[in-house]
């Protein structure tokens, strides 16, 4: 049986990670792309980011986050949303996710046992 392995990673549509850098700055396109690496192997569905800005701004979504961010969603092939990083300049990035990433969580852990996510 042969297995094709992805080697490209996560695509980023529309914003790409170089003119996020120039526009918001190298923190921010460093965040994103570990982040899309590290979301990539949490899940494995998730083939491309969607950058939604290049204007580092406050959160709407998180008031307690006094950080700027950028938004950035993450989606499947066939174009569910599995979740939306709030990426921040200093390497950190806040993690949300949609219904379809919540059911896609809870289905992995189940398939992992006992192993628990916040």
């Amino acid at each position: 049986m042969f297995n094709a392995t992805r080697v490209l990673g996560v695509a980023y549509r529309g914003i790409s990670l170089e003119a996020l850098g120039m526009e918001a700055g190298v923190g921010y396109s460093s965040t994103v792309d570990i982040a899309g690496n590290n979301i990539e192997k949490k899940f494995p569905v998730v083939v491309e980011g969607r950058v939604q800005g290049t204007k580092p701004h406050q959160s709407n979504k998180d008031k307690s986050d006094k950080k700027d961010v950028v938004t950035v969603g993450y989606y499947t092939a066939k174009g569910t949303r599995i979740l939306t990083i709030h990426a921040h300049e200093d390497g950190t990035w806040v993690e949300f996710l949609s219904r379809a990433g919540k059911a896609l969580l809870a289905s992995l852990q189940g398939k992992e046992g006992s192993s628990k996510s916040k």
